[in-house]
C-alpha cells in the first residue's frame, strides 16, 4: 500500500496508539484505544507512514467477516489522524504531506477490503485526495455524503450566570424560554449513571418516533455506555420533574480536546417538562466548571433533531462520509 514514499502499516491497540491520538488535534474520542475495545465489532488500524517515520493514523470500522470497511452507528467520526509534528513545517509542506497520506488511504484500503465506507472527522476537512482517486480513469471512485455536526462553545459557563452569557444570548427563544421554564418548574438536573434506565428511555423516545429499536442494540448500547464510564470517558445527566419522574438523559462521551453528545433519551409522557432542554444546558454548565471548552453536538442532520440541537447557540460543522463505488 504506497504511493511514493507513504504507505498504510497495520496497528494495534496499544500504548504506542494511545500516544498517536493523544498527539493528534483532529482524534476524537471515538479513535480512543478505551472506546474501540468497548466498541462491540471489529475495528481495522493502521499507522501512516512517510518513508520510515509515523507521520499519521487511520481507524476504520470492519464487517463481522473483516472483509469491508463499514460504518458503525456507535462510530460517529473515524477516518485519518494527523498528529503535530515537531519538525518545522510551513503550511504548504503540511498541506502537502496530509495530502500524500490520504492519497496512500484512498489507494491502500481497496486493496484491504472488498467493499469500502469510512466516515472522517470534522478536523479533516480536504478530501481532495479521495476525490481524485482513479480520477478520469475506469475503475471505482470515492463518492463523498455531505455530512453536518454541530459545537457548542462552553467555557464560559464555568464563571458566568446563564443569563449573562453570550452562548445564552444565541440561543433561540424558544430554547431561552424552555431552560427558563424548567428552573420555574423546578426541574431539577443531576449526574448519575444509569445505564440500564437510559436504554429503556432510548427505545421509548425512538419509538415514538416510529423506529423500533432492537433488543440487541440495546444491550449492545448499554454495555457501551458502562465500559466507556468505567473508563472515565462518559458522564450521564438526569433530568427529574419536581415530582421526581425521570424525563430527560443525556450520556457525554470525553476525550482531552471536548465533549459529544453521545446518546439523548426521554420520557415521551414527560415532553411538556422541559426536561430534554434543562439536561442539556445543566450537562453544559457542570462540564464547563470542570475545564471543557467544547461540545459536539454530534451531527445535526436529522430533520427531527437538528432544529433542536442547534437551537442551543451550536455553530455548524462540516464532515464527511466516504464510500467507494
Amino acid at each position: 500500500m504506497n504511493t511514493n514514499n507513504h504507505r498504510l502499516e497495520k496497528a494495534q491497540l496499544d500504548a504506542q496508539w494511545d500516544k498517536l491520538v493523544a498527539a493528534s488535534p483532529n482524534a476524537t474520542v471515538f479513535s480512543h484505544r478505551a472506546y474501540l475495545e468497548a466498541l462491540e465489532g471489529r475495528v481495522g488500524l493502521y499507522y501512516l507512514y512517510k518513508k520510515q517515520e509515523v507521520r499519521g493514523g487511520l481507524v476504520v470500522a470492519e464487517s463481522a467477516n473483516g472483509e469491508n470497511a463499514v460504518l458503525h452507528p456507535f462510530m460517529i467520526y473515524g477516518g485519518v489522524l494527523f498528529p503535530n509534528i515537531a519538525h518545522k513545517q510551513n503550511r504548504a509542506q503540511i498541506n502537502s504531506e496530509r495530502f500524500e497520506l490520504c492519497a496512500a488511504v484512498a489507494q491502500g484500503l481497496p486493496t484491504l477490503y472488498r467493499e469500502v465506507e469510512l466516515a472522517l472527522s470534522p478536523g479533516v476537512t480536504d478530501i481532495r485526495a479521495f476525490l481524485w482517486h482513479n480520477y478520469g480513469e475506469e475503475g471505482l471512485h470515492y463518492q463523498p455524503d455531505v455530512r453536518y455536526t454541530a459545537e457548542v462553545p462552553i467555557a464560559e459557563l464555568a464563571t458566568t450566570p446563564r443569563d449573562a452569557s453570550d452562548l445564552f444570548a444565541q440561543c433561540s427563544s424558544a430554547r431561552r424560554q424552555e431552560v427558563r421554564y424548567a428552573e420555574k418548574k423546578g426541574v431539577q438536573t443531576e449526574e448519575a449513571f444509569l445505564p440500564e434506565q437510559f436504554t429503556q428511555y432510548y427505545a421509548k423516545t425512538m419509538g415514538r418516533q416510529g423506529i423500533e429499536v432492537p433488543a440487541t442494540e440495546c444491550a449492545a448500547m448499554e454495555r457501551l455506555i458502562t465500559a466507556l464510564g468505567a473508563a472515565g470517558l462518559a458522564r450521564m445527566f438526569v433530568s427529574r420533574t419536581a415530582q421526581g419522574e425521570i424525563g430527560s438523559m443525556a450520556v457525554m462521551a470525553l476525550d482531552q480536546y471536548r465533549a459529544y453528545y453521545l446518546f439523548g433519551a426521554s420520557d415521551p409522557a414527560l415532553r411538556e417538562s422541559h426536561c430534554g432542554s434543562a439536561v442539556l444546558w445543566e450537562a453544559f454548565t457542570a462540564l464547563a466548571k470542570d475545564g471543557v471548552q467544547e461540545v459536539d453536538l454530534e451531527g445535526v442532520n436529522s430533520p427531527k433533531r437538528g432544529w433542536f440541537k442547534l437551537s442551543f447557540g451550536a455553530s455548524m460543522r462540516v464532515y464527511y462520509e466516504l464510500g467507494l463505488k
